[in-house]
This record gives C-alpha cells, structure tokens and sequence, in this order.
C-alpha cells in the first residue's frame, strides 16, 4: 500500500572534466552526449548506476538493498522481479554546459614513446557545470525506515564528493557535488500532505532525521605537494595558425595536469619497478585496470588520480627545430612553436591526490615506491621529457591509511614509527607471492 514520498531536489555541480559518452564519434573519437537543444546533460541511467556501483553493504543488507534498487533478472534467482522504489530523472542542465574537445595519445611503456596511430580526441564537460537533481523514493511499509536511511547515505556521499559519474573515473574525471539541496516527505496518511502532492506543492521542506549507514571504505590516498623544477608541458595542439603549434593543457582557460597524463607516468613506473623485483604482472592489471582489444574485455582498475590545477606558473612561447642526425643539418618543414609552463620566482604549489580503492599493503607498497621517485624528481611527467621538462620536487605529503596518518615533508626525516609503518606496505611488495 502506497504510503507516501520522499523527494530529494538540488544541484549538482561538476567539479572537474566529465566524460558523459553518446556512444557517437561525429565531433571526435569519443562524443559527449546531447539533449534535443544541443545541451549536455547527464542521462538518468549513468547516475542511478553511479549510486548503485558505490553504495555497497553487507549481505544482511541484500533483500533491503533489492527492494530499494529493485532487481534485475539475471541478479536473482526467483522469477519474480522487484520493481525500484527509487525514481531519478535526467540531470537537465541550469544553464548550457561548456563543451571542449581534448587530445589524447597512447604510450608505449616499454619504449616510453607514442604508439603509431594511437592519437585520438574525445569531448568532455568543462567544471562548472551545473545540473538539477530531482530524486523520488517511493514509502509503501516496506522497509521504509532503510530507504530513509538510503536517502540520507545518498546525500551524504554527494554532498561529500565520493560518487563520480561517466567515463575515466579513475584519471580525476566526472567529480561531483550536491548543493542547495531540499528534502521534501510527503505523508499518504495525512489529508494535508495528499493535496500537497497532487498540486507538487513543494513550498514547505521536511526535515529527514534518518541516519546514513555506514560504507566500508579501505582506501590508501596520497595526498602531495610538489613545485615544478624547471618547465613542464602537456601537449595541447593548437589548429589557429596565429597560436603557438602546441601549448600546455587548459580546462576553462587554466593550466591544468590531467590525471591521465600522471596516471600514466605513475602505471609506467610501477610496471618497471614490478619487472624489477620479479612480481607476477597482475599487480598491475589488478591495480591500473587492463583493456583486452582482441577479447574485447575491460577491467576496471583501482588506483584513482585526480586532476589538478596548475596556478601561479607562468606560459612562454620557444621555437625549436628538428636535427637531422646523420647531416646535422635542420629537417625542412620541421619548426614549431611550444608554449611550456616555467618555474617563477614564487615556488607555487602543485597538489597531487592519488587513492587506491579497497587497496591491498603490497599494492600500497608499490605506490610508495612510485612517490619517492616522482618525489626526488627521478619521475618526470608530461611531455618534452628529453630535454628535462616534468620534473617534480617534493614538498610536503600525507599517507592515509586505516584512519592512520603520517605527514612529512623529507622523506629522511621519518620518524621511526613512521618509517617502520611505511616500510612494512613495501616489504610486503617485496614478499608478495602471488602467481603470474
């Protein structure tokens, strides 16, 4: 018997770049999807799948969660399906979402060059972009105490920043927030409240007093700060001919580095340290993710790296020319113009956030490895690496673990606790058996 409702309305704003796929390459290789007025927009589907993914909860929570969610035929083995108590309608644009198309390319790690014919484009959602929420959960006496429950846990991780939407989560993409939110709870029992929702008279907002249920999370995160040595550019190709041939990356008209561009150094780096000790590769697959063209199967990965902006360092044009090795002589046709990122007088912040999801100690042992290199500038990133440009200096980093915290800003300077703690995640690296 239908009891009554609870509406949840807001906003969500984007918070950096978004991959919402159509599933179309007209504009690039990979294009965002379109309303009828050309808007991007995010479909309900991606965000009710987004929440479901990430809401995860104990076995004593699998009928609760079925009669929240609803079921799919091939999750159950009764014949009976479970419709959804929960509604959500497609995210609609507030105002008409910046749309930008940015260039990608594929690396050879083992070469740590570019793969031939591995360059490609694909549109993204500029941050900024806002979106109406509209969520509708349905209180018919049937858990309806756990749905209230659902309700605040879904506020609580928007509200919080936990659930990204789209494509490339885990290079920094489609990072979320609710705000300006209201709950409306609408009472069948009371005359009032039918009429109320008959006229969707939303003018008085309820109090929803539900606790949020706790998720399980075991993350490991890095959270440092380093400056630029020298230079460092990610390469931006310009089409106008008055531009400089490439120039550093932008998101909205600021320097950015893409979590891609990190993340794929950092993936480089461990495969080598992994080769090294003689690990078997699927510390890797296991941590980064693997995409298997010919079987045409995916793995979703679990080290997530954020993008960051790069504030405060200054842009400047230099030409440079292409050497022919064997005459010495310059390459006809082979003058460009590059717009790098230099160091300036003020040494500016560079912050760099690297989380690995439900980690494991010797795939945290890894990522420490990986932080002392990028830390003492053995690591460059970006592109232009030969002549010395993406070399990083370290400043000051905290490791999350567990509720444990350890900061520091000289890596020789561990305290003894610290280093003991620190070098237990890698000595497990090193004794990780595992079969390749």
């Amino acid at each position: 018997m239908l009891k009554g409702k609870i509406i949840l309305k807001g906003t969500i704003e984007l918070l950096s770049p978004a991959i919402i796929g159509s599933g179309r390459d007209e504009r690039s290789d990979v294009d965002i999807l379109l309303d009828s007025e050309g808007r991007a927009y995010i479909p309900a589907t991606s965000f009710a799948g987004a929440l479901r993914h990430f809401i995860k909860l104990d076995n004593p929570y699998k009928n609760k969660l079925e009669v929240f969610w609803g079921t799919f035929k091939e999750e159950t083995d009764s014949q009976k399906l479970r419709q959804s108590s929960i509604k959500i309608d497609d995210l609609l644009p507030v105002d008409k979402p910046s749309v930008v198309i940015r260039d990608g390319v594929k690396i050879d790690n083992k070469k740590g060059i570019a793969v031939e014919g591995g360059k490609f484009d694909y549109e993204v959602i500029e941050p900024g972009a806002k979106f109406d929420l509209n969520i509708e959960v349905t209180l018919d006496d049937n858990d309806d105490e756990f749905k209230k429950s659902m309700v605040s846990t879904i506020i609580k991780l928007l509200e919080n920043e936990r659930i990204p939407i789209g494509a490339k989560t885990n290079s920094g993409f489609g990072r979320i927030k609710l705000t300006d939110y209201k709950v409306y709870i609408f009472d069948f029992t009371k005359k009032e409240d039918v009429l109320r929702w008959l006229k969707q008279d939303f003018s008085v907002c309820s109090e929803l007093k539900a606790k949020p249920l706790e998720i399980n999370l075991k993350n490991f995160t890095i959270n440092a700060d380093f400056v630029i040595r020298n230079s460092l550019i990610v390469r931006s190709y310009n089409y106008n001919p008055e531009d400089p041939d490439i120039e550093h990356i932008k998101s909205k008209d600021k320097p950015v580095l893409p979590g891609t561009s990190l993340k794929g150094a950092i993936r480089a780096r461990a495969e080598r340290i992994v080769k090294t000790l003689g690990k078997p590769d699927n510390i890797i697959t296991d941590l980064f993710g693997n995409v298997d063209e010919k079987e045409k199967v995916a793995k979703k990965g679990k080290l997530t790296v954020e993008e960051t902006l790069i504030d405060g360092y200054p842009e400047e044009v230099q030409t440079r020319i292409k050497i022919d090795r064997f005459t010495g002589g310059v390459i006809e046709g082979a003058l460009l113009e590059t717009k790098p990122l230099f160091r300036g007088k003020d040494k500016k912040i560079l912050n760099l956030k690297i989380t690995i999801n439900n980690y494991e100690k010797h795939e945290a042992g890894l990522l420490l490895l990986v932080l002392k290199d990028l830390w003492t500038g053995d690591l460059p990133i970006g592109g232009e690496k030969a002549i010395g440009r993406g070399v990083l200096e370290g400043k000051e980093a905290t490791v999350l673990w567990d509720e444990v915290s350890v900061k520091f800003q000289n890596i020789n300077q561990l305290k003894e606790e610290q280093k003991k703690q620190l070098q237990e995640f890698v000595s497990t690296l090193v004794n990780y058996g595992g079969v390749a």
